[in-house]
């Protein structure tokens, strides 16, 4: 009986062949996913970035296509002294590697400015107008005073010449004039005075007139 037991083979023990199938197939099924892995990635097919500032789009597609590489314009910045359509940042960099079929993100120079909403900004103080027109972009403001009953109040927000209604769009950056009141202008204009005494006009005469309806010509008696 124990010869006989010597004598089967170490495969016909059923646990002992399942481990074995067990283990060649995970063997088998690493290394499949290491292939797939591996062309997948594409591995060894890296290509370089090459630089792309101060180029067109149409010129850098032409230049990104021959690498099997392609642009796509994630932004765009105004700049009245940039050429409109260059190419003002890349990502990824220059000379970096990539895989092929990798699309990289430009900023291009816009060939029109962005247009902005200006808020309605009348009874604003003129501190609070120009800090919210800054925040916003506009930066060339000039300030006109007109006479008025208050003081520093906007009244009228100007852009080439028209006010502007509220939350009117304007190009980005544009030069605006602020209408502002100004109490100390109207009280030397003499605006909330009752009488305006003209020039030339003396004190006496002016005296005479406000006096005129006790004065007769007694010249004819």
């Amino acid at each position: 009986m124990s010869k006989k037991n010597a004598d089967r083979p170490i495969f016909g023990n059923n646990i002992l062949k399942n481990i074995l199938v067990m283990i060649i197939t995970g063997i088998i099924l690493v290394v499949i996913a290491l292939l797939l892995l591996n062309f997948y990635t594409r591995h060894g097919h890296n290509v370089v970035v090459p630089r792309l500032e101060g180029l067109q789009i149409e010129e850098a597609n032409i230049i990104l296509k021959a690498k099997g590489l392609h642009a796509e314009i994630v932004d765009s910045v105004y700049n009245r002294d940039a050429v409109p359509g260059a190419i003002l940042d890349q990502t990824p960099k220059a000379d970096n590697k990539v895989k092929e079929g990798r699309s990289i993100y430009v900023t291009v120079y816009s060939k029109n400015p962005q247009q902005i909403a200006v808020p309605g900004l009348v009874d604003y103080s003129t501190r609070q107008a120009v800090a919210l027109l800054n925040s916003l972009g506009f930066t060339q403001i000039s300030i006109q005073e007109v006479p008025s009953e208050y003081s520093g109040l906007v009244m009228a927000v100007e852009y080439r010449g028209r006010a502007l209604l509220p939350d009117e769009k304007i190009p980005a950056g544009s030069p605006l004039n602020l209408v502002v009141s100004s109490s100390t202008l109207a009280d030397s204009l003499g605006v909330n005075d009752e009488i305006i005494i003209a020039p030339g006009i003396s004190d006496i005469d002016t005296g005479n007139q406000s006096s005129g309806e006790g004065i007769f010509d007694d010249s004819f008696f």
